[in-house]
């Protein structure tokens, strides 16, 4: 095997928990399966399992530090519900391109639509994907209809996470002409 496959390897080890829990209880299997030697297999088994879970908790620390970066309003409406529910989320995704952080915020935006979690939290989401999407591949333009009114959300006394919010419809626009950007609330 390349030391590219064996890094590719090791990186899903300690980013697939389900693969990393396979490995451990069958090294020989998996790492038959996977395409490793007997002594890649052996070496990758003598790393004790302490170390894989540290490591491999590690990376998800990182991810949410940077998922935290950006999707600031998500994780103000979430509060501490935002570390759970990506550390469940980072379980099952492992970004694939060279814009990793980037691809974990949108993705886990994505996976919040599919939680039940409080309104206000889905449409912050939401917005910041819709944010997300036009920044990031550079659209010359972007909708999102809204549910609630974001803009409540981020002031100095605002409780995003309250239930109380009102629905308010609202479509968040963001337009780029030329060099320019506009971003506006209709």
């Amino acid at each position: 095997m390349s030391l590219k496959e064996q890094q590719n390897l090791l990186a899903k080890l300690y980013t697939d928990a389900e693969f990393r829990r396979a490995f451990l209880s069958e090294p020989e299997k998996i790492g038959v399966e996977s395409g490793l030697s007997a002594d890649e297999i052996r070496e990758i088994a003598e790393i004790m399992p302490e170390e894989l879970h540290f490591f491999a908790d590690s990376l998800v620390w990182k991810r949410l530090g940077e998922a935290e970066k950006f999707l600031p309003l998500t994780r103000r409406v979430l509060g501490e519900d935002f570390t759970g529910n990506f550390r469940e989320f980072s379980q099952t995704y492992n970004p694939r391109t060279v814009k990793k952080h980037f691809e974990d915020a949108l993705a886990f935006c994505r996976f919040l639509q599919t939680r039940k979690i409080p309104g206000p939290a889905k449409c912050a989401a939401k917005f910041e994907a819709a944010k997300l999407e036009f920044f990031g591949f550079e659209k010359r333009i972007a909708v999102c209809r809204l549910d609630y009114d974001v803009r409540s959300f981020s002031g100095a006394h605002a409780n995003p996470a309250a239930e109380n919010h009102e629905k308010t419809k609202k479509i968040a626009v963001w337009l780029r002409t030329g060099k320019r950007i506009r971003h506006f609330f209709i």
